[in-house]
């Protein structure tokens, strides 16, 4: 059974596996992003315990976490900055937003946070659960065609060619759920 860092007062926060979810831990794909499009600065949103935030940093990226649960944020690996996105966007432009297994938890009602959130990097590099499935407090399930389109109405171009690559690496590396429904997208408002 997985056990899972979650809030019983608040629980959209939380969700992730304290010694990291190896199903979420993608190298080969984040150095393909930093690379591929010249990323200098991450936010990293949902930022768990910040292993993706130091790996980030040890590639020598100035990098901003952001996670809502207080445990979290107190344990974390790479210092970290504690937000809710139910009270707010966070706005903090970036080369790249970086949100892995993290958008499944945010309620539709908070939807325009999440998006803004999203909206601050150049490029987009993110995943989401789908339909059914499991997970501590899955509340917004949906296909990667409901991100797709919120992001594209948003202005973003997704990126098909790069995200096919990056999901057949990750799918290499083990990296389950970037492999199913990572996606790369390009935010020109942010050139």
């Amino acid at each position: 059974m997985t056990h899972y860092v979650v809030s019983a007062e608040q629980p959209h926060l939380g969700g992730n596996i304290p010694a990291g979810d190896s199903w979420t831990y993608c190298p080969d794909v984040w150095e393909y992003t930093l690379n591929r499009f010249a990323i200098q600065s991450v936010l990293d949103l949902g930022s768990g315990t910040g292993i993706a935030s130091r790996w980030f940093a040890n590639q020598g990226r100035d990098v901003i976490a952001v996670e809502g649960l207080e445990a979290n944020v107190r344990n974390s690996l790479y210092p970290t900055i504690k937000h809710d996105l139910t009270t707010g966007p966070v706005l903090a432009p970036v080369d790249l937003v970086h949100a892995h297994e993290m958008v499944e938890h945010i309620d539709e009602l908070y939807l325009d946070n999440l998006l803004q959130s999203l909206m601050n990097g150049r490029i987009i590099l993110m995943t989401a659960a789908g339909p059914d499935q499991p997970g501590h407090h899955h509340i917004n399930l949906q296909p990667t065609t409901y991100w797709i389109t919120h992001l594209t109405q948003r202005g973003c171009q997704y990126l098909e060619d790069d995200t096919q690559r990056i999901r057949k690496m990750a799918s290499q590396e083990g990296a389950w759920h970037m492999a199913r429904s990572g996606m790369l997208f390009f935010n020109p408002a942010r050139q």
